[in-house]
């Protein structure tokens, strides 16, 4: 099992897609970067298994409301424990 860090920033439906995706055989980790996730049906979903799963979800801005908050010094130092990084 592999440690996973999915950093979402333009792609962001494609983002949690894969997300969730990789979580059936892997450790991972969702990192929402610098903007606000977009209100959109297939995002609303991604969200709701992302939370039905438990993976981790964070953020580091406050515009994403109910998403747990991590300043990006603090995604810099988590993101050392991952075996791979995936930026979107």
């Amino acid at each position: 099992m592999k440690k996973i860090a999915v950093i979402v920033r333009d792609r962001q439906s494609e983002a949690l897609r894969m997300g969730i995706g990789l979580s059936i055989l892997n450790d991972v980790d969702i990192y929402i970067f610098d903007r606000k996730l977009e209100a959109s049906d297939d995002i609303l979903l991604n969200l709701e298994m992302i939370r039905e799963m438990r993976l981790g979800l964070y953020t580091n801005t406050a515009l994403n409301e109910g998403i747990e908050y991590l300043s990006t010094e603090d995604i810099a130092k988590r993101l050392l424990k991952y075996d791979n990084i995936l930026p979107y």
